[in-house]
Order: structure tokens, then sequence, then C-alpha cells
């Protein structure tokens, strides 16, 4: 059988996002690109092309190509809405990392409602290019993060959402994003976002439906990608597929 996949992610999805200046509702550039692997608004589509916006399963990331000073008023920035109604809920957004050039924003600028989240800059700095901020979606179902992935130190792969009180099997692939069809056991055949060879890390049991995964990380992992995928034991339902890179 096929798992489902994790519900409430942006994968596959189609959002309609708008750049708001002045106020919330003014909205003085729109787009409305259905979420792929590939970058959903690149810095050719934006005046002065300063930036671009990636959208990824569950992460909203804006890098920069210059030093900006986003003018001071009383909202200046990007909303994302769910267009067709197609993803749960949302339930939280926020800051989950950003550079350090990044100055006058913090997460008192940032908001959600069901069916809508939004990041006001205004009187932002950015420092100049390669400076960025990634935002964290959440909505209901099982899904996967890191923390501090970089080479030669100890990261943290977290999943939330999964059933409480059961398990987790974890699994990445270096090879790419699938798809990849594995026999389970208990969940028989699944159609999973990883390529061969795929790697069993282990089964984790969930204490309130999440578990923290510390994982050492080669000093020479540096600039390597890494695809990572879990599966809900209780329920046969996948997590969305995370990739990254080491730093």
């Amino acid at each position: 059988m096929l798992a489902a996949p994790a519900a409430g992610q942006l994968m596959n999805k189609t959002v309609t996002a708008g750049w708001s200046y002045r106020s919330f509702n003014n909205v003085i550039m729109s787009f409305v690109p259905l979420v792929t692997d590939a970058v959903e608004i690149p810095k050719s589509y934006i005046s002065g092309e300063q930036f671009e916006i990636d959208i990824g399963d569950d992460w909203i990331e804006f890098r920069f190509y210059s030093s900006m000073h986003w003018t001071d008023t009383l909202f200046n920035g990007w909303t994302f809405l769910d267009t067709l109604d197609a993803i749960p809920d949302f339930t939280n957004y926020y800051i989950e990392s950003m550079s350090a050039g990044i100055t006058n924003f913090d997460s008192s600028d940032v908001g959600w409602n069901s069916e809508q989240i939004w990041a006001d800059f205004a009187d932002m700095h950015v420092a100049g290019p390669g400076e960025y901020i990634r935002m964290k979606v959440e909505a209901p179902g099982i899904h996967i993060s890191v923390k501090n992935f970089v080479a030669g130190e100890t990261g943290t792969i977290l999943i939330g959402g999964a059933t409480i009180g059961g398990q987790v099997a974890l699994a990445y692939s270096l090879n790419g994003p699938g798809p990849t069809s594995v026999n389970t056991g208990v969940c028989g055949l699944i159609t999973v976002d990883l390529s061969n060879p795929i790697r069993l890390v282990g089964y984790y049991s969930t204490i309130g439906g999440s578990v923290n995964v510390p994982v050492n990380i080669p000093a020479n992992a540096g600039g390597i990608t890494i695809w990572i995928q879990a599966l809900d034991v209780s329920t046969c339902e996948l997590t969305n597929r995370f990739v990254t890179s080491f730093y």
C-alpha cells in the first residue's frame, strides 16, 4: 500500500504570495506559484533583483543579493495565502534561522491565521549579499526539520506531529529525492521521497508525539546535501521530505 503524504505541507500546493506595502491589504506585487523543488519567486521576478523567495515543504526562505533597508511604514512585507484551500489550517509561522546581517526583525513581526501567514520587514536592515531569513511553517500532520547541521558538530533531527507514545522510523539518502518504493514491513510497500541507497537511521519512540534525534556530523561533511524522511509506524504516515546541506 501507499502511505498518505504528510498533512499540511506545502509541496505541490498552490499559494498566493504577495508583497504588501504601507498597509497589510495594499498588495503591490503578487505571484501564484505551485510549490516545487525550484525557486518559486526568483530575483529576476522582483524589481531591483535584490532578493528571491524559495518555498519548501514546511519553510519559506528569503535570500538577499544586496544590502537593503526596508522602508519603515505600517506594513512592508510578504504574505502567503492557501490559494485553493488545500492545506490544513496553519498553526504556526516563525523564524527558524537568519543570518547575522539581518537586523530590526524579530518574532514580533511575524503572524498567521488559519489560511494565511505573514512577516513584516518594515525598518529591517540587510547588510549585504548572502544574508537570509528562513521561516518555518507549521500545520497539522507529522513533520520533520533539523537544527545545527554543521560539519564536525552534533546536529538534531526534530520530528513532530507523530502518534503519541508511538514509534517513528527515520531514514536518509545522500543521492536524491526519489521516489522509491520501499517494503517497510508493518506498513507494507510505501513510496518514499528518497533515492537509493536509502539508509535507515533507526526506530524511535515518541514523547507527546515528538522525538529529537541527535546526529554526529562528520568533519568532512560540509557542502554535502542530504534528504531526510520519517515514517509514523502507527499510522503509516510519512513526514515531509526535508532536504538540506551541511554547513
